[in-house]
């Protein structure tokens, strides 16, 4: 998937979401370019979206497309996209804690290599702090136990995402932010990545 492709795939879903809270009670959307660390050298776009549409339960949905070339001109693509619901135990002047679950599938195309689509049941666990009031650090861990190979449908593994987030508001319902993210999946080709980046959060 080419690089404008992937930009209008993030504002689509900031799009979608924006129109979905039209009667949502809040809306909290992030987009952010990412470089991957270590041997990776991948990058990519990410978009994140939680809409609460009833009290303390939200909507959250997020997406992941990561290319990546090796030194010998061979070339890797990764999809990860996952949609789902969270409630929230805890709702402080401080802190917000959140459970839920929901689906996810990773899609891997690399050179010379069939196309491998993995989906599987995802639980999640995260959190947002605010140490000051135009800072927020938000962090969540999405585990799929029973991770299954699209076209067998047969359990071949688990799959882990993990990310946090730092932003800082410049202006009413306006954040510019710092991302690092890792997910891992442990089918074959093994999928692993950690990525930091940047970009912008949007809240209202």
């Amino acid at each position: 998937m080419k690089k404008p492709i992937c930009f209008l795939v993030v504002l689509g879903i900031l799009f979608v979401s924006t129109t979905f809270v039209a009667n949502a009670i809040s809306f909290e959307g992030d987009a952010s370019y990412l470089f991957g660390i270590g041997d990776s050298k991948s990058r990519g776009f990410a978009a994140h979206a939680m809409v609460e549409a009833i009290d303390q339960v939200f909507a959250d949905g997020s997406f992941l497309n990561t290319n990546s070339t090796a030194s010998e001109g061979s070339s890797m693509r990764n999809s990860l996209i996952s949609i789902g619901g969270l409630y929230r135990p805890v709702n402080d002047a401080d802190l917000d804690v959140f459970v839920g679950a929901g689906f996810l599938r990773l899609t891997t195309q690399g050179t010379g290599l069939d196309d491998v689509s993995g989906r599987g049941i995802y639980g999640k666990f995260g959190f947002k702090f605010l140490p000051m009031p135009q800072l927020s650090i938000m962090a969540d861990v999405s585990y799929a136990p029973k991770y299954k190979d699209k076209d067998t449908e047969k359990v071949s593994g688990h799959l882990i995402s993990a990310r946090a987030t730092v932003s800082y508001e410049v202006m009413d319902g306006l954040a510019v932010q710092g991302t690092i993210k890792h997910y891992r999946a442990s089918v074959a080709p093994k999928t692993s990545d950690i990525l930091i980046g940047g970009g912008v959060t949007f809240r209202f």
